[in-house]
Order: structure tokens, then C-alpha cells, then sequence
């Protein structure tokens, strides 16, 4: 019986540690929220923004509604910190194709992105100017 009691208060203690885990990192944020812009989905934006960047997230799904795009090569990484965020870089690229018109490259590494622990969970929170 002592063995079987030590078992269950190991797998609680896993259930415990798993729990209290951060859920996946600054930049898994940040590359999902990039995905999400390119779909133009509105309510997963929001749901990957802290509450002072949701207002950016509607207008980012907007800009994002009447055209295709595709994210190409993207890998992003968390390097650096600026108070309470931590900073994202990514390299690859974002396409952006008008109608008919040639697409549009733009790199991903132009931009350095904020991204913020919030309650365990990471959320994209703006873009470093």
C-alpha cells in the first residue's frame, strides 16, 4: 500500500507542475499570432493579445480580410527583454498578394515584436518602434 500511495502523490504532483507550466514561450506566441493576421481571424487575434494590443488585433485582421498572404521560411525567437517584455525577432517572410498585382515580400525581420507572460500564458503586446 505505501508504493501504491507514493504513485499517486507523484502523478499529483506531475498534474501540479503541469498546471503551474508556462504555456508554450514568447515566441510560439508570436508566430501564432502572425499566423492568425494572415488568416484575418479576428477573435484568435484577440485571443493571442494582451488586453492594450486587442484594438491592433481587429485592425490587423481587417487589413488582412480582402487579401491573400502566406508566411514563408518563418521561425521567430525570443531574444532580449524591455521591462516586462520579452523581445521576438523572426526571420522569414511575409507574401502578400493584391488581385493581380506581382506579391508582395516583406521580411520578417524588419520588425521586433513584444510579447508578455500573462497569467502563464504568453500574448503578443505590440511591436518595438
Amino acid at each position: 500500500m505505501p508504493r501504491f500511495a507514493l504513485l499517486i502523490v507523484l502523478a499529483l504532483g506531475a498534474l501540479v507542475l503541469a498546471a503551474c507550466a508556462d504555456r508554450g514561450s514568447a515566441a510560439d506566441a508570436i508566430e501564432a499570432y502572425l499566423k492568425a493576421k494572415i488568416e484575418a481571424d479576428a477573435d484568435r487575434l484577440v485571443a493571442l493579445s494582451c488586453p492594450a494590443w486587442e484594438a491592433q488585433a481587429l485592425a490587423d485582421a481587417a487589413s488582412f480580410k480582402s487579401v491573400r498572404a502566406e508566411l514563408e521560411d518563418m521561425a521567430c525567437r525570443a531574444g532580449g527583454e524591455d521591462g516586462e517584455y520579452t523581445l521576438v525577432t523572426c526571420s522569414g517572410e511575409l507574401i502578400i498578394h493584391y488581385g493581380g498585382e506581382e506579391p508582395r515580400r516583406q521580411p520578417l525581420g524588419e520588425t521586433t515584436y513584444r510579447a508578455l507572460n500573462d497569467g502563464g500564458e504568453w500574448k503578443m503586446c505590440g511591436e518595438v518602434e
